[in-house]
């Protein structure tokens, strides 16, 4: 029987004419996207030393690397070895993204929730939770591995659909925890934060469905969920950044 590549990776649905050029523009403006948002939030990491903060640099970094494992399975889908073995990278990968990012915004919740309060031991629980869920993208995979050493396509694409109701479970907290968040701070202004983590959970949702159909609007529906998301995450990073900017000036002037 032979085996079917549309299961991988989405962006074979597309033909073997449009799918290079598509994924790679696409991979290219999510990498840099990605590794702008990584390197504002290791700036920020080092300036405030928040412990909490540094899921998020980690996070986005880990997106980027997987992005470019998502493109090298696509220019390898010809390779009976390489293909899903990128694909179960980039799977993996971009699981553990999303947890660390969801860490970041767990532990800093966490800070401003139970600072002053005695520790239960319900608390202590509580606290296991994140490390399961940072856990999850590389024990899962990896069973699956143990289970099927020489990739099983269709298992693999099975695999693929779990992991991301996984991702969308857990960007589905980050969004909570971002409004949640913005409305303790009343901060209205910031709400594209919320907003950019919708479209990435968009992103995610629309790949279950090409799961389910093999739809190529849905996987052009989720590349361009993935870049505005991406995209409105640097435009909130450049408006904080000019704000700010602005402040120290007319400090200095005054």
């Amino acid at each position: 029987m032979a085996l079917d590549p549309n299961v991988l990776n989405p962006f074979v649905l597309l033909g073997p004419a449009v799918a290079p050029v598509l994924a790679a523009i696409v991979t290219a403006i999510s990498i840099s996207l990605s590794l702008m948002i990584s390197r504002y939030f290791f700036k920020s990491y080092g300036f405030s030393g928040f412990g909490y903060l540094l899921g998020l640099p980690v996070g986005f970094a880990f997106l980027a690397a997987s992005f470019a494992f998502e493109m090298s399975s696509l220019v390898f889908r010809s390779d009976p070895l390489l293909y899903p073995a990128f694909f179960w990278v980039q799977m993996s990968l971009q699981s553990e993204a999303f947890a660390l990012i969801a860490l970041s915004y767990y532990y800093k919740n966490s800070d401003s929730s139970q600072s002053g309060r005695a520790v239960r031991p319900r608390d202590v629980l509580v606290a296991m939770l994140p490390l399961a869920l940072v856990a999850i993208p590389f024990i899962v995979p990896t069973s699956e591995l143990a289970a099927s050493p020489y990739f099983n396509y269709a298992r693999l694409a099975d695999l693929s659909f779990y992991m991301r109701v996984f991702n969308m479970l857990v960007l589905a907290y980050i969004f909570k925890s971002t409004i949640a968040s913005l409305v303790r701070a009343a901060n209205v202004k910031m709400l594209y934060v919320p907003a950019a983590f919708a479209l990435l959970w968009l992103e995610q949702y629309s790949l279950v469905l090409a799961y389910f159909d093999n739809s190529t609007g849905a996987l052009i529906g989720s590349a361009l969920a993935r870049v505005a998301g991406l995209a409105l995450f640097v435009y909130i990073m450049h408006s904080v950044t000019s704000r700010r900017k602005m402040e120290i000036e007319a400090r200095k002037a005054a």
